[in-house]
């Protein structure tokens, strides 16, 4: 591996405030390199491209608005980008099997765009992915000046060969996976916030035992152990995304933290504080009507939107949440999961035939007015300037039908270039359920986005590429120890955390699992000096709120 490579990402954090991309897109009234001098009156036009692109298919378009193949949007961005565009739909959370399909008949699209870190690194290993730093350099403006304000995005789009492979995108770091806490209950109980992961469990068994919705029936539950819930408890126990973890000068394997995170999932389900059918909820939906409908107390999830917060007030009018701040473990107080205020999101695939028509469209894509018109819509049409200068819905049941499907379309969008629009404090309050979201969403922040309360451990994005040998291993061991972790949760006192911690690390340390944690120890003492490590993406965050926040 190129650890050069891997040098310090703060380096460039002051570059924020350099004026390659400006917050008005002035990139967008450069020529392209490609376009014809004005004298050249006798030259042909430059033939418009055509490029296929990736789009996640989560069935979310209203039927009036069309589908992926015609819609209001892939209408505009036709119409007002560079090139001709034709969206390939891949299942959200099927994504991997799709790609693999089309790459397979040699019809995966020009631009793929995908969140998931590991599965690019999979593309790139099989050599799937087009080196970028040439199509860059030659087609790009937008994305090049983008790059020169913000040096993360290279170091971080190159991969051990010393090429850039990704595409990527700038946001301010806020909150992701939240604690939802009905407040109510807790007055109605006269409990207080639970503080420690002992009080944690016992505000559950109330919620679950003491009608806390007073309808007389034995039919509440404390909080969900499906969906995001078994993530953010485990970083309760300071495990995090992925399982190392930063310990003095070695880069270890979180076995204690998750066998000790595990153990209290099992408290929680043998005092039946959970859905019992935990399992057998998938996706969380579970989980999500038992929390619109009043029977759960605590919501471990993402962010809720504005139909499920007027559905929960709907159904109990006297509802009250607040965020609830991780309670303190054994091991500390950390927090979940919050976004990554660096992303690499895409690639171009390596049998794109007209890489730069592919990088018109990204620079295109990533400018901030058509970020801003994917995210608001049409100003005049959809929004109006408030006092801020940012938008101001116009009617928000319209926007909610033709708007609310755009958000992997704007998937390389840069909103820290928006500015102050971009930051929490800025969303809209025109109605109540809005003004309530977004005093969560600050809650959420203040709780959330601490380094006194860090998340446990790295990224999974800036984590080193494993070589294809040691993925495969991580590949193929991961549902087998997840099963086990499992497997201990629901068996009571016949199956232990400390017997599924023995058994999961037999399984690992069968299948090379050794080899890929010594990979990473081996890394770490290499790179530690200069890798972008916590400390980073939390002074990042700092230094993009003080330049952008009032832009």
């Amino acid at each position: 591996m190129n650890n050069k490579r891997r040098n310090r990402m703060t380096a460039g954090v002051t570059a924020l405030a350099m004026t390659g991309v400006l917050i008005a897109g002035c990139s967008a009234n450069q020529p392209p390199a490609s376009s014809k001098a004005e004298g050249d009156k006798g030259a042909a036009p430059e033939k418009r491209g055509s490029i296929t692109v990736s789009m996640y298919e989560r069935n979310n378009i209203p039927p009036e608005e069309g589908n992926w193949d015609k819609n209001r949007w892939t209408e505009w961005v036709n119409k007002n980008g560079p090139v001709d565009v034709k969206y390939i739909t891949v299942p959200r959370w099927e994504s991997l099997q799709k790609f693999n399909a089309l790459f397979a008949t040699n019809s995966a699209p020009d631009l793929i765009l995908e969140y998931d870190t590991g599965y690019r690194n999979q593309w790139y290993a099989q050599k799937l992915l087009m080196p970028l730093d040439d199509v860059i350099e030659t087609h790009s403006t937008t994305y090049k000046d983008l790059m020169k304000q913000f040096p993360q995005l290279k170091k971080l789009g190159t991969k051990d060969d010393g090429k850039v492979y990704e595409i990527g995108k700038v946001t301010p770091l806020m909150a992701g996976h939240r604690i939802y806490i009905r407040e109510d209950w807790l007055q109605k109980l006269n409990l207080q916030m639970p503080k420690t992961t002992e009080e944690l469990l016992e505000v559950a068994k109330a919620f679950a035992s003491k009608d806390p919705d007073g309808n007389g029936k034995a039919d509440t539950f404390g909080l969900n152990l499906s969906g995001n819930g078994p993530s953010i408890l485990q970083h309760m126990f300071g495990f995090g995304e992925v399982q190392w973890r930063f310990e003095g000068d070695k880069f270890i394997h979180e076995w204690d933290r998750i066998t000790a995170a595990v153990a209290f999932q099992k408290q929680l389900f043998d005092a039946g504080v959970a859905d019992k059918d935990f399992l057998a909820d998938k996706n969380g939906e579970k989980a999500k009507q038992d929390f619109l409908s009043g029977k759960l107390g605590m919501y471990l999830h993402q962010e809720i939107v504005d139909k499920d917060y007027d559905a929960l007030k709907k159904n109990n009018p006297n509802a009250k949440l607040a965020i609830l701040t991780l309670p303190k473990s054994e091991f500390g107080q950390f927090s979940p999961v919050v976004s990554s205020p660096i992303q690499m999101v895409g690639a171009i695939n390596a049998g794109a035939k007209d890489p730069k028509a592919v990088m018109q469209y990204i620079d295109f894509m990533i400018k901030p007015e058509t970020a801003r018109t994917l995210e608001s819509g049409e100003e005049g049409v959809h929004w109006s300037k408030n006092e801020a200068g940012c938008p101001k819905p116009l009617d928000a049941e319209k926007n909610k039908k033709e708007i609310s499907y755009t958000s992997d379309l704007r998937m390389m969008s840069s909103v820290l270039l928006l500015g102050k629009c971009s930051f929490t404090e800025q969303r809209s309050q025109e109605t109540e359920t809005q003004k309530t979201l977004r005093d969560l969403a600050l809650q959420a922040n203040e709780a959330y986005v601490s380094k006194e309360r860090p998340i446990p451990t790295l990224k999974p994005e800036y984590l080193p590429v494993l070589p294809q040998d040691l993925a495969l291993v991580v590949k193929n061991t991961d549902q087998q120890i997840k099963d086990v972790w499992m497997k201990s949760i629901v068996s009571g006192s016949s199956y232990t955390a400390e017997q599924a911690e023995k058994d999961a690390k037999s399984i690992w340390e069968k299948s090379g699992g050794l080899k890929v944690d010594e990979f990473y120890t081996k890394w770490y003492e290499t790179n530690k000096a200069n890798a972008f490590l916590l400390k980073d993406l939390y002074q990042f965050g700092e230094d993009a709120v003080k330049l952008y926040s009032t832009k």
